[in-house]
C-alpha cells in the first residue's frame, strides 16, 4: 500500500548498507570492525559536504590532512558533549534515538567530549594518515583504511544517494542510517560500546579529514607507475 511507502533516505540507507556488506563480504563473512568504521567514513565525508567548508571532491588539501570544522561539530552532534542532548537531527542524534531502539543503552554511549579530544590529541601523527585516531584496544581497529573506504565507495554512494538529488542534509541523514542499520545488525557480535565508540571516533575523524581527492589518486598512481 502507498502509505506503506519507506522515506527515500531509509531506501538509500539501506540500499548502500546492503552494497556495502557486499563489498566487504570475503569467503562468506564480514570483518565486522570494517563495517562500522567504512560506514561511519562514509558519514563523515558527506558531513564534510553538508557542513559546507569546503568541496570534499575538488579540494586544495593533501588527502588525509586534518580540517578542523565548527560546521561538522554542529552536523554531528550540534556541539553538545553528551549524547542524549544531541540534536534530534543530528549525526549522534540520530543514532541515539534509533540505537536505544534496537538492543543499545544509554550505557553505551561514550561522553562525547572524549571523542573530541581522542581526535584532538593524536592530530598530526604520521602513523594514522588515512586512519582516525581510536581510543579502543587495537584488537578492535579496523583492517581497511578509513580514508580508502570512503573514497572507494564514493560512487556507490552518489549512485544509491540520486533519488536524494543535491539536498545534502538527506544525504547526511541517509548515511547515518547506513551506520544505524551497521551497529543494530552487528550489535550481538561486538562489545556495544567498543562498537559505538569506533563509530563516533571515526565520524569525527573523517569528518575532520580531507578526503581522497580524484587527482591526488591519479598523481599517487602514477607515482607509483613511474617508480
Amino acid at each position: 500500500m502507498f502509505w506503506n511507502k519507506k522515506p527515500p533516505t531509509e531506501t538509500c540507507a539501506h540500499a548502500l548498507y546492503e552494497a556495502l556488506t557486499k563489498v566487504l563480504t570475503k569467503n562468506g563473512r564480514i570483518h565486522v570492525e570494517d563495517l562500522i568504521s567504512a560506514a561511519a567514513a562514509i558519514v563523515g565525508e558527506v558531513c564534510i559536504s553538508a557542513s559546507g567548508d569546503f568541496n570534499s571532491l575538488n579540494h586544495e588539501f593533501v588527502p588525509g590532512q586534518r580540517v578542523f570544522s565548527t560546521n561538522a561539530n554542529d552536523l554531528i552532534s550540534g556541539d553538545k558533549q553528551d549524547a542524549a542532548e544531541s540534536p534530534a537531527d543530528s549525526i549522534v542524534g540520530i543514532l541515539y534515538n534509533k540505537l536505544l531502539h534496537c538492543g543499545f543503552s544509554k550505557t553505551d554511549f561514550p561522553a562525547l567530549k572524549e571523542i573530541f579530544a581522542c581526535f584532538a590529541a593524536k592530530v598530526g601523527k604520521p602513523e594514522d594518515w588515512g586512519k582516525v585516531p581510536l581510543s579502543i584496544s587495537k584488537d578492535y581497529h579496523p583492517l581497511i583504511m578509513p580514508l580508502r573506504a570512503a573514497y572507494e565507495m564514493r560512487s556507490t554512494v552518489d549512485k544509491l544517494f540520486a533519488p536524494l538529488g543535491d539536498n545534502r542534509q538527506q544525504r547526511l541523514h541517509a548515511a547515518t542510517l547506513t551506520l544505524v542499520e551497521a551497529l543494530c545488525k552487528t550489535r550481538d557480535v561486538l562489545d556495544r560500546k567498543i562498537a559505538i565508540t569506533l563509530a563516533l571516533e571515526t565520524v569525527n575523524g573523517m569528518a575532520k579529514t580531507a578526503p581522497m581527492s580524484d587527482a591526488a589518486m591519479a598523481k599517487l598512481k602514477s607515482g607509483q607507475q613511474n617508480k
